[in-house]
């Protein structure tokens, strides 16, 4: 039963997580570049934040499938 809830609250935790990161991104991906180097940037900040959410969504999924 511990064991559960554990489980339980570690799934909200990481879907607190993907939360805040997408919703940081949002933020962050309506400021425009100011060069071509600053785009690339974003775009591979960009790249690394949707990879960690996939992550955490898989994981918690799976878990959740037992």
């Amino acid at each position: 039963m511990l064991q559960a809830a554990t489980v339980e609250n570690s799934q909200e935790d990481q879907l607190e997580e993907a939360k805040n990161i997408a919703l940081g991104w949002r933020i962050v991906g309506q400021v425009e570049p100011q060069s071509l180097e600053e785009a690339k940037d974003m775009l591979q900040s960009s790249a690394e934040y949707a990879a960690r959410v996939y992550d955490i969504l898989y994981q918690v999924l799976r878990d959740r499938e037992g």
